[in-house]
């Protein structure tokens, strides 16, 4: 299978197999870290389409405003969860649009990581700060790869 073909399992063997959290519930650090998040973030940006800081950002945004809602207490996880799960129908539609907006590795991290998110704690501690270092070391890839 040509790397560009290659699936997430493929690219991050074991990913997410574990959930968030190590055995005394702290979040796995490859998950954050720079040498399992900057080649995933190469990975990404070189696929067909290339994941743009648009297309990243619009997901990032969707997550930041249910957290927003969360940490001030406006709102609970029971009433935001459906908005969360949402994410995943939002991926499936970017990849299967007739020119596709997303590369299929973002939309399998994207369906990976919502089935992965299973409460709150998952959610705020596990996959936020999981999806802000994709986007922190990735945003200066993905720029990069564009010009």
């Amino acid at each position: 299978m040509p790397d560009a073909e290659k699936s997430l399992q493929e690219v991050w063997p074991g990913y997410l197999e574990k959930g968030y959290f190590d055995h005394s519930g702290n979040l796995i650090l490859d998950y954050v870290s720079r040498d399992w998040i900057v080649p995933f973030a190469h990975d990404l940006s070189s696929r067909r389409p290339p994941l743009t800081a648009t297309q990243i950002r619009r997901f990032f945004q969707h997550c930041r405003a249910i957290e927003a809602k969360l940490r001030a207490k406006t709102s609970t996880w029971l009433a935001e969860e459906a908005t969360f799960r949402l994410l995943d129908a939002a991926a499936a539609d970017a990849l299967g649009k007739d020119k596709p907006k997303i590369p299929v590795l973002f939309h399998d991290f994207i369906k990976l990581n919502v089935a992965a998110v299973k409460n709150e704690k998952d959610f705020l501690k596990g996959f936020l700060p999981h999806f802000e270092a994709l986007v922190g070391f990735g945003s200066g890839i993905i720029r990069e790869q564009r010009n």
